[in-house]
């Protein structure tokens, strides 16, 4: 037992609510299928996953069974203990209404599916910026390739925002020629 009324780390681990396998490979599904020959997951073996609850916010979070202990050592500052296995009483979590930008609701997912990107269900993300550290930190390499390809876009419409300058200056300097011309056959330059 321990001295400040929290349950023991031993205690928690024991009692953890158990969560779904991440991912989507399940016992019998298919992984690669050809007209010869079809590879199945015959078998699927994890430590498992648990929930783990923020013990100021109730923010929940899944933790690889393998990692429990370590996420329930993680103390404050102030030395008080950031998860537990039991969600806290008497606190709602601060739910967002910003969706990741993989989600199956978002305006690009089509296009996203083109690129071969997954479907994130997060929807609850606090405001744009989480959404961005979101993107950076869970899904990294389709972060980078939305982002690559949006920084593509934005260098060719400052190509095509440059040629229309161009060109702009170019009609500017014609239609004045002729005019200045004109003045010098009369002599009022």
């Amino acid at each position: 037992m321990t001295t400040n009324n929290e349950p023991a780390i031993e205690e928690m681990m024991r009692d953890a609510e158990i969560a779904e396998e991440p991912g989507d490979i399940k016992q019998g599904s298919v992984i690669s299928a050809s007209a010869d020959m079809t590879m199945s997951a015959a078998e699927l073996q994890s430590a498992g996953y648990v929930y783990v609850y923020d013990n100021r916010t109730a923010d929940r979070s899944v933790v690889n069974r393998n990692m429990l202990q370590q996420q329930l050592e993680k103390q404050r500052p102030d030395g008080s203990f950031v998860f537990s296995t039991r969600k806290p009483e008497g606190i709602e979590p601060v739910r967002g209404t910003f969706k990741c930008l993989l989600h199956a609701d978002d305006p690009n997912r089509e296009k996203y599916t083109q690129m071969g990107l997954v479907v994130c269900p997060k929807d609850s993300l606090r405001s744009q910026y989480d959404v961005s550290l979101h993107m950076q930190f869970r899904h990294r390499r389709e972060w980078q390739s939305i982002e690559g390809e949006r920084e593509q876009l934005e260098r060719e419409r400052a190509q095509v925002r440059d040629d229309n300058m161009v060109e702009t200056m170019r009609l500017l300097a014609d239609r004045e020629r002729p005019q200045n011309v004109r003045e010098e056959k009369d002599g009022k330059r």
